[in-house]
């Protein structure tokens, strides 16, 4: 007679949302004992709602990100009613069951996916801004970002603009800090875009400390970590920065904040250089696509966007051919989607990262630079969004004693016998849960993508061919459009998982809270507070950026023309729509000055160029509508006051940078001559 199956003991609260194995003692188990961890066992079903809360988060995610499809009704309409010869041809977009989005490779150009997967270049950047009628011509195009395509030595070729040269100075760096810097790499980096293997990662550092590096790819991602790692800092160190400064300079006391010094830049061009000299010798795999993209995300760090573009293509590309060789594989008709879905999950999840991250950094770049996209551009993925790490207490060894078997009541001794985290992958991944918050990294990343989406379509409704701006002048067909993604975007905002909304809800006085949070060394606490502090801030910018996308037409024609309504209202334009109008163009001011409050930060990150390019692009639309005045523009009065004071802090982030960074310095004085000139 069979022995009736036996559930499982349920793993304490503490070990399952750590994803480490559980020995079940009570009241404390091993792994909560070891690590001095409060434990805390849940009543039947409550730890089935805790599996199901990243779930249901994606759903959400997935269910907001399908409403966002009935603006194709109005785009289509749009189309069908404009009049003008000059109009936007708006895509014509399938339904979402019609879209084929979980249908393996895509097919053709369909508009169904080239709504968001490819984006116009340049449409809503400071350079197109600054060739608007509104400042005379005097500014052709491309003008900022020109410094970006000009050899620093005037043109003529030279061996130091041909390769990638060690610093001055080189030392070796010794092996044994790798171990730090990868630590360092996983804190201030690796949430942001969680695409690698990180019990891997940090057996490879560990590997490359005691025996030294080697030439394969895995030495070349830790040397790349080491680079990332020595030029990042935590977030709340960067906040209130000029305050901490001040404490670091006249004080210098331990545990003040410590600014990324010439010696952390020059260690991290020494660990950049020699991953580079490896970079050359990596195939087409995942880990050769994954150390391009973190190549570029240092590139990004250290303000060199065209050559991080260059990194970001070939990581699509290598994973773009990987595909192809996994379709190649396939056999007996096999779908290229379900011979991918043959490897084991983690490994699926973390390609499917790697897609997402690849796709997004490419059209960030080609949001601001006149660029291609590579061939991942033409390739819809399977899934809606990446598919995130289980919660659940499974973890490689769990299955030695299947549940239900004679020997599952074996089970807690040989666990007391043998501890888990002696075993050296079970030991890294102790020491990774204590670097880093797996859940909500990836809150954070499937926010980030869903927000990709909907800003790739926002791009695509209102700035597609060569000169948007010249479609402007006749704004009537995309008023329904705007107020219909305007209420799409404020869904998404509304229905953010709480640690997303952390840094607005925690952080409205940053300096008492930069200052508490970055004043020693931390604790664990206030590492994670550091972490979702910066993701919740991140995501606020990212909605800051589509807001202004939305807004910029109306901006543009506010600037351009009278706002009026009633009577007064243009000929084509009914009362009810130049009043949307000119509240579209008033929300338009006000996200602009939101801007130039939130992205003043001096916090070096993947994103610190973008942040810079939006402080500009702000500034320049506040310029143009002082100089119109056409719009009311509320709390700046200039029979009061000089203009330039309420830019002091966008100056001082581009000039705190502009060493860095030819394209920012050139903004700063463009900046500064218009301001002279408007104030």
């Amino acid at each position: 007679m069979s022995r009736p199956m036996r559930r499982r003991a349920a793993a304490c609260q503490t070990c399952r949302k750590r994803k480490v194995r559980c020995d079940n003692a009570r009241p404390a188990c091993g792994f909560c004992q070891a690590n001095d961890f409060p434990c805390a066992y849940a009543e039947r079903g409550e730890h089935e709602k805790e599996d199901r809360n990243m779930t249901r988060v994606t759903e959400q995610l997935e269910k907001l990100s399908r409403e966002v499809e009935n603006i194709r009704s109005l785009l289509a309409s749009g189309a069908s009613t404009n009049a003008n010869p000059n109009a936007i041809a708006f895509p014509q977009i399938c339904p979402p069951s019609e879209c084929g989005i979980n249908t393996g490779f895509a097919t053709g150009a369909a508009e169904s996916q080239r709504d968001y997967l490819q984006v116009p270049a340049c449409g809503g950047s400071a350079d197109t801004i600054l060739t608007w009628p509104i400042f005379g011509g005097r500014f052709r195009d491309s003008s900022l970002v020109t410094t970006l395509f000009q050899s620093p030595h005037g043109g003529e070729s030279s061996r130091h603009t041909d390769t990638w040269i060690v610093p001055s100075g080189f030392q070796s760096p010794p092996t044994e800090n790798i171990p730090a810097l990868v630590d360092r790499f996983i804190q201030n980096v690796h949430t942001k875009n969680p695409i690698l293997d990180l019990e891997a990662l940090v057996q490879s550092g560990r590997r490359a400390a005691e025996f030294g590096l080697q030439w394969d790819a895995h030495s070349c991602l830790v040397l790349l970590a080491c680079a990332l790692g020595s030029i990042s800092h935590p977030f709340t160190h960067s906040m209130n920065a000029s305050q901490m400064e001040r404490l670091y300079h006249d004080q210098a006391r331990p545990g003040s904040f410590i600014p990324v010094s010439a010696a952390d830049l020059r260690d991290g061009e020494t660990f950049f250089v020699l991953a580079c000299r490896r970079i050359g010798l990596l195939r087409h795999s995942v880990i050769g696509a994954q150390c391009h993209f973190f190549a570029g995300v240092y590139l990004m760090y250290t303000f060199r966007p065209l050559a991080a573009w260059n990194h970001f293509s070939q990581a699509s590309t290598f994973y773009r051919l990987r595909l192809r060789l996994i379709e190649g594989l396939s056999i007996d008709d096999m779908s290229a989607h379900d011979a991918e879905t043959q490897h084991d999950s983690v490994a699926r999840r973390l390609e499917q990262s790697l897609y997402w991250s690849c796709f997004k950094s490419e059209v960030e770049i080609r949001v601001e630079l006149p660029l291609p996209q590579s061939a991942i551009a033409e390739f819809e993925y399977p899934t809606l969004f990446p598919t995130p790490p289980t919660l659940s207490g499974d973890y490689p060894g769990n299955d030695q004693f299947p549940p239900g078997s004679l020997d599952e009541d074996r089970r807690t001794a040989h666990t007391q016998q043998h501890r888990l985290f002696d075993r050296p992958d079970l030991e890294a991944r102790r020491h990774i849960i204590q670097l880093f918050d797996e859940e909500q990294s990836w809150y954070y990343y499937l926010t980030e993508v869903a927000l990709r989406r909907i800003a790739n379509r926002v791009l695509n409704a209102f700035y597609r061919g060569n000169r948007p701006a010249s479609t402007w002048s006749t704004l009537k067909p995309f008023i329904p459009i705007a107020l219909e993604f305007e209420s799409q975007i404020n869904a998404w905002a509304a229905n953010l998982p709480p640690a997303m909304q952390y840094y607005g809800n925690n952080a409205n006085s940053p300096t008492g809270h930069a200052t508490a949070a970055g004043g020693g060394h931390g604790s664990n606490h206030d590492l994670h507070d550091s972490i979702s502090l910066e993701l919740s801030w991140a995501i606020g910018n990212r909605l800051l950026e589509i807001r202004l996308w939305l807004y910029q037409p109306f901006l543009y024609f506010a600037i351009h023309h009278p706002m009026t309504t009633g009577v007064a209202a243009p000929s084509n334009l009914t009362a009810g729509e130049a009043a949307s109008m000119q509240a579209l163009a008033q929300s338009g001011f006000t996200c602009c000055m939101q801007i130039l409050q939130a992205r003043c930060l001096r916090h070096r990150h993947h994103g610190i160029w973008f942040d810079l390019r939006a402080l500009v692009t702000a500034s320049l639309i506040v310029i143009a509508l002082v100089k119109s005045g056409n719009l009311d523009v509320p709390g700046i009065d200039l029979a009061e006051e000089d203009l330039r004071g309420h830019f002091t802090k966008t100056l001082e982030a581009l000039t705190y940078w502009e060493d860095e960074a030819a394209d920012i310095k050139r903004a700063r004085q463009v900046l500064m001559e218009l301001i002279e000139e408007t104030g």
